[in-house]
């Protein structure tokens, strides 16, 4: 008995977004080649989403904002990018008006410490603390500061 997602990618018709996010899965090391490479299991193990959620989502089927959710938070899949490309939302929709580009914004008026700045940029978890340690290092080096000879001489090791 075939099943509606063999159909789906025996004839092409993979949606734009799926043909997107299996690669980029694939980059991440979930082998989605076949229903039987343990991909399919491993990502659904990784995302606490049930089993069917996922064959839902690798047929190409629409998937819920929390679904999406789950997926972008496990993977390090920015949450936006996911909603842009599965069509549940726009780019428009998280545009800013031009002036206030630019700057994170904190209510308490408190410097954002590098480990928030990497949650709020979506740097992956697994890279964050690299990430924290190269803004640090780059603040002490002189960058704060505005010394671009500092940048050349960081960047030169």
């Amino acid at each position: 008995m075939r099943r509606r997602d063999d159909e789906i990618e025996s004839t092409g018709e993979r949606p734009e977004w799926l043909v997107w996010l299996v690669g980029v899965l694939t980059d991440k090391g979930y082998d989605l080649s076949s229903e039987r490479s343990g991909g399919r299991a491993q990502l659904a193990r990784d995302t606490g989403l049930s089993a069917s959620i996922i064959a839902r989502l690798m047929s190409g089927q629409s998937v819920s904002y929390e679904t999406l959710l789950a997926l972008g938070r496990s993977t390090g899949i920015p949450v936006v990018e996911l909603l842009i490309r599965t069509g549940k939302a726009t780019k428009t929709d998280f545009a800013l008006p031009e002036e206030e580009f630019g700057q994170f914004g904190v209510q308490s008026g408190k410097r954002l410490t590098p480990e928030e700045v990497a949650v709020a940029a979506g740097v992956p978890e697994e890279d964050q603390a690299w990430f924290a340690t190269m803004v640090r290092r780059l603040k002490r080096d002189g960058i704060d500061k505005g010394d671009s000879a500092a940048g050349g001489a960081a960047a030169e090791g």
